[in-house]
């Protein structure tokens, strides 16, 4: 049985969230704010995915999924009321991928038009622990990716992990691992099934040891291949970066943001990275909050169109960031719709702009 928000429940919801300072949007001196207004979620959300306007879907804890359909959020029972919702991702309003965990092994959903449905996923064989998958790409009903990680009593402890969805089953693709101990996937995002970028992490030590670097992947239609991008690596001017989201425009328009140490100010700072289809640049917002958050998702419809977020909601002006709002929740996803709409998720609240 479907659970309907009301529309009237959604605003009194609203009012009572930001009477009581769980989303709190400031303004952030002279830069030019745009308008965004809070939207109150079913519960706590970690992703979120629109194919149009009137099929924005968010999934998180608990086996939650919900779909806006332009007025009201709907909940969807899923399959697995415990399970942990790490990204949703969808190529039509029928066809809609859900990742994650479920116990001790990985999970993957289809939402057909009608219902949530577990779908089998492999897990590796030599897996011991911590099998996760964190985010999934669609392009077609036969065509979708995922990314994650899991953990192995064999060096490197924690491995990448990435699945390829043919239209009839899920499989394991061998994916690079160039740390000694601590490899792992946030998120995966292309412009084609042949052009795909996967972003995570490599690390010291495990069991949550200071992070050492950004990783990067790209599927070329044949491999998974590690590409060395500036500013994924300790420098003179930053420490310890860390990747966390990829957003792709087009072939040659990629995003990827994150957090670092700035030695220049002394504190953890939000990163950019930008692919303009002949090299990369690396952006800094040097002037956010001291939240140690950095950005942790961004997205894009065009190249005067870009936002990262994180405690703040930051604009890209062409030349450098722009803060347009602070939050209190932590905005962990986003996702954008033509010609001009965003949406990002967080704790139990959307905001759209």
């Amino acid at each position: 049985m479907e659970i309907s928000v009301s529309r009237r429940g959604l605003t009194v919801c609203a009012a009572a969230i930001l009477a009581a300072a769980a989303v709190a949007v400031l303004p952030a001196g002279p830069a030019r704010a745009a308008s965004w207004s809070a939207v109150p979620t079913p519960g706590a959300v970690r992703s979120v995915d629109a194919v149009d306007a009137a099929n924005v879907w968010v999934v998180g804890d608990n086996g939650l999924a919900a779909r806006w359909n332009g007025t009201t959020w709907t909940a969807t029972p899923t399959p697995l009321a415990t399970a942990g919702l790490q990204g949703v991702d969808g190529a039509a309003p029928d066809d809609i991928w859900a990742v994650g965990r479920a116990g001790s092994g990985t999970l993957t959903e289809h939402w057909d038009g009608a219902a949530w449905s577990v779908v089998p996923s492999p897990n590796p064989p030599n897996a011991t622990w911590s099998l996760e998958l964190a985010a999934v790409k669609t392009f077609s009903a036969a065509e979708a990716w995922a990314v994650g990680s899991y953990s192995t009593s064999a060096a490197p402890i924690q491995r990448t992990l990435i699945e390829r969805w043919n239209g009839s089953a899920w499989s394991i693709v061998p994916s690079p691992n160039p740390d000694a101990e601590v490899n792992l996937l946030t998120d995966v995002d292309g412009a084609a099934p042949d052009d795909i970028w996967a972003v995570g992490n490599v690390a010291h030590e495990a069991y949550g040891g200071t992070p050492r670097g950004g990783l990067v992947l790209h599927w070329d239609g044949s491999a998974w291949t590690r590409i060395n991008v500036p500013g994924t690596v300790s420098d003179g001017t930053i420490n310890f970066p860390t990747l966390e989201d990829v957003f792709v425009v087009s072939a040659d328009d990629v995003w990827i943001v994150g957090r670092a140490f700035s030695w220049t100010v002394f504190r953890t700072i939000p990163i950019a990275l930008h692919w303009n289809g002949q090299n990369w640049q690396r952006s800094l917002l040097s002037t956010g909050p001291d939240d140690g958050v950095g950005f942790r998702s961004v997205a894009a419809l065009s190249a005067t169109q870009v936002y990262a977020f994180g405690r703040v909601i930051a604009r890209w002006t062409g030349t450098g960031w722009s803060v347009d709002a602070s939050v209190s929740n932590t905005l962990t996803d986003a996702t954008a719709i033509g010609p001009s709409t965003f949406w990002a998720v967080g704790g139990s609240v959307a905001m759209r702009q």
